[in-house]
């Protein structure tokens, strides 16, 4: 199973790529740029595939301590959402409009599954609130402090 992408970070940097190579064959014939550029591209595509492990672990993590949480299909969809951007789509956490859009349900189903969410321990309060209340995925430690 590949966890890293080499081809995926070369594309990223295609123009440099080419360069690199070309300078290298026809220049001094000296491949030592074209050597620190690959492993540089190679520990960034490195770096990533730990980022995207580190994700799949954390998710798998929450789904096993929530294993036995009744939660109904919407709270699955957007907890699985938020889980797979964690940090991205959702940095500033998901109020009940993002939720009603995401799940498609009227303002008060919406407001009711976060509830729900909090009191089961998947969510946690961000600070602020008021009519805007932010909420973000509980990782690590439950409501009552137990992993």
């Amino acid at each position: 199973m590949r966890f890293y992408f080499q081809s995926v970070a070369i594309m990223i940097r295609y123009s440099a790529y080419y360069d690199h190579l070309e300078s290298a064959q026809k220049d001094s014939l000296d491949i030592t740029p074209w050597l620190l550029w690959f492993l540089d591209t190679l520990k960034e595509a490195l770096e990533q595939a730990l980022l995207r492990i580190d994700r799949v672990l954390m998710k798998a993590t929450f789904w096993q301590r929530h294993a036995t949480t009744v939660l109904n299909e919407r709270q699955i969809k957007v907890l699985n959402r938020l889980l797979d951007t964690a940090g991205e789509e959702f940095e500033q956490g998901i109020n009940a409009r993002k939720y009603q859009s995401l799940a498609k349900v009227s303002k008060a189903t919406a407001t009711r599954d976060l509830a729900e969410l909090l009191e089961k321990g998947c969510l946690s309060k961000l600070p602020g609130g008021g009519c805007s209340t932010r909420y973000t995925v509980l990782l690590g430690r439950t409501v009552d402090g137990t992993l």
